[in-house]
């Protein structure tokens, strides 16, 4: 299978799926054999000496659940392109960002709002991908409070104690801070902030009462009643404008055969088939992956834009 025909499928899959493909899937690519991709990547990395690559994720979760997430990915990959994968979780979303720049990661998932901030830092990086969960491109956040609570919509959570993720994620920080200023509510100085490091720590603190309210994503929602938290006891007091998946990187001088090679072994897995499904078993929400490049980011450029404008420097993006 050719990478032409690999496109012709993700889009295909799209369409039935129901999700918007991006102007870069859309694009007329090279026809080459997959045989031929992986032996130039193969090729590649042996010429700069590379003989395991570094896989970054960001900590959304704790490391042990991402661990066990995306290791049958990093399996399936590792394995068809013959070279060793060592998967490593990021401190905290700074110190994976940083370690991207720096090229101490060869290969990275970044939240949207940490790839557009470390493509700024290091305009080598290399997006190569992203993926499709429940039929989109795209995904919601959420400004949430526990059932029950005082709060009857947004201008309830003024001077509150309220919980964010991290300065660098994108459902947890920035678009939660752009829908607060949407309704004059400055998102540092209007509430009493909490930046908690995971959308496991934002919601677990909710039901703790350690925080009236919080930021998260549609799936964290999912994520905590697999927890065995009573995530039915959340409401939702706002919505915020959707937001494009998580970018998968590569750093700067890496090889461009090599991502080339990368995106289409993503490519090859799919919940259209068994052994999609079995790789995929433990990150339910998604079924497959698509190609994409830089301009894919651009709204949450133009979200980052806004919020920078209205915040000093220093409380937007420290």
């Amino acid at each position: 299978m050719n990478r032409h025909v690999l496109l012709l499928a993700l889009l295909c899959g799209c369409s039935v799926l129901g999700c918007r493909v991006p102007e870069s899937a859309e694009a007329p690519v090279e026809t080459q054999p997959a045989i031929d991709v992986l032996a130039e990547a193969r090729a590649a990395l042996e010429a700069a000496d590379i003989q395991t690559l570094r896989w970054g994720l960001t900590p959304f979760f704790a490391a042990d659940r991402l661990e066990e997430r995306y290791a049958p990915i990093i399996e399936h990959v590792s394995g068809r392109l013959g070279v060793p994968i060592e998967l490593l979780v990021g401190d905290d979303y700074k110190d994976l960002e940083d370690r991207m720049v720096q090229g101490l990661i060869d290969v990275g998932v970044l939240g949207p709002y940490a790839y557009v901030r470390a493509h700024k830092r290091a305009p080598g990086l290399e997006v190569f991908a992203s993926h499709v969960a429940h039929g989109s491109l795209t995904y919601g956040a959420y400004i949430i409070t526990r059932e029950g609570s005082d709060l009857e919509n947004l201008e309830g959570v003024r001077n509150q104690s309220f919980g964010y993720v991290d300065r660098r994620s994108t459902s947890g920080w920035l678009f939660p801070a752009a829908r607060m200023l949407q309704e004059a509510i400055d998102p540092i100085t209007g509430v009493d902030p909490r930046f908690l490091g995971s959308h496991d720590a934002v919601v677990d603190a909710i039901f703790a009462g350690e925080v009236v309210a919080g930021a998260t994503y549609d799936g964290g929602l999912a994520e905590a009643r697999a927890r065995d938290t009573p995530a039915s006891g959340l409401r939702v007091l706002a919505k915020c404008e959707r937001i494009p998946y998580d970018a998968y990187v590569v750093r700067d001088g890496m090889p461009a055969s090599v991502s080339l090679a990368l995106g289409q072994l993503l490519a090859e897995i799919s919940t259209r088939t068994q052994e999609g499904r079995a790789i995929l078993a433990n990150i339910s929400r998604v079924n497959g992956f698509v190609p994409v490049d830089d301009s894919h980011y651009d709204t949450v450029r133009k979200v980052e834009a806004e919020v920078v404008a209205a915040l000093s420097k220093a409380d937007a993006a420290p």
